[in-house]
């Protein structure tokens, strides 16, 4: 691994781009980073690619930008363990809240080398509040590697060690394929899931709405094919990427309007969900934290690749 460059703020978010092959475009991003309410001790949370780039281009992210296959599991592997034997070099790490993202570039259900990745990390190191979080569109071509996740969560993760995200974006799923230009589980299926995964004792898992305007989000909807008792939702802001500002979509919630989706809010607790609006700092967009956004300037920069918007240093 050849780490190319490091930027960001130790206190909150350092993100490092990292060659892990001879090819021009083998570009990985992962982050280091905390959630600034609370200590490194309480939570702390690795973010590592599963693939070059994206081959989702979803319309809202920046990580599409070039795609050049999967990682490999001792890629994945050596992302984790870069990060965390810097803080942590005995390999003892006893935050209470430990999260590994596989959620920087790439989809991880088109990877199988991810399910490797899950069932050695629970003997990798000494991480009593290892938490793995998978954030996914729901590829309709994973569906076995959806169940083979299901037996490992069964096996390796219980009693909440797991989070399971799928990103919805809309209730509207003609918008929805749009904005996720791939051919993915519908709600019926997610939902059918999502009931086999959650069991007693587990995390509920998370329908993510990234919050644009003119993007339809219908309390309704959700309520029809979800239920309370197993899933939640979460709403974020659209970060500012390239791809976003290109494709027009602004971002409902930020940091200057954190109750711009109040009433959404408040259907949604009234049919009984829990909901959580995760709004980041807003100097994680100061340091190019998006997805995509730090390896496309080092390929521009070191490769002469060319992305339209780079220059912006978006």
């Amino acid at each position: 691994m050849q780490i190319i460059e490091k930027r960001g703020n130790p206190e909150l978010a350092e993100i490092f781009v990292a060659k892990l092959r001879e090819k021009t475009d083998a570009l990985v991003e992962f982050v280091d980073a905390i959630d600034p309410r609370y200590s490194r001790d309480e939570k702390w949370v690795i973010t590592v690619s599963t693939q070059f780039g994206c081959p989702v281009k979803c319309l809202i992210c920046d990580a599409g930008r070039f795609f050049a296959g999967n990682l490999t599991e001792e890629e994945i592997i050596g992302e984790i363990d870069y990060v965390l034997k810097r803080r942590f070099p005995d390999g003892v790490v006893q935050c209470r809240k430990f999260k590994i993202h596989f959620a920087r570039m790439g989809e991880p259900a088109l990877n199988p080398s991810v399910l490797n990745v899950l069932e050695k990390l629970p003997f990798l190191y000494n991480a009593p509040g290892l938490i793995p979080c998978i954030p996914t569109i729901a590829p309709l071509s994973a569906s076995q590697w959806f169940e083979k996740l299901l037996d490992i969560k069964r096996r390796l993760y219980q009693n909440g060690h797991f989070q399971l995200q799928f990103s919805i974006n809309s209730t509207d799923e003609k918008v929805r394929d749009i904005i996720m230009p791939v051919r993915k589980w519908n709600f019926e299926k997610i939902s059918e899931f999502g009931q086999r995964w959650f069991e007693s004792g587990d995390r509920k898992v998370v329908l993510n709405f990234a919050l644009a305007h003119d993007i339809p989000v219908d309390p309704g909807v959700i309520k029809e094919y979800f239920s309370p008792d197993c899933f939640m939702v979460k709403l974020t802001p659209v970060n500012p990427t390239w791809n976003a500002q290109k494709n027009g979509y602004n971002t409902v919630i930020c940091s200057s309007n954190p109750n711009g989706a109040s009433h959404l809010v408040r259907a949604l607790q009234h049919f009984g969900f829990d909901c959580v609006v995760s709004i980041g700092d807003e100097r994680e967009i100061e340091i190019g934290s998006n997805c995509g956004q730090a390896a496309s300037l080092v390929m521009e920069r070191e490769n002469s690749v060319k992305f339209e918007g780079v220059e912006n240093g978006n």
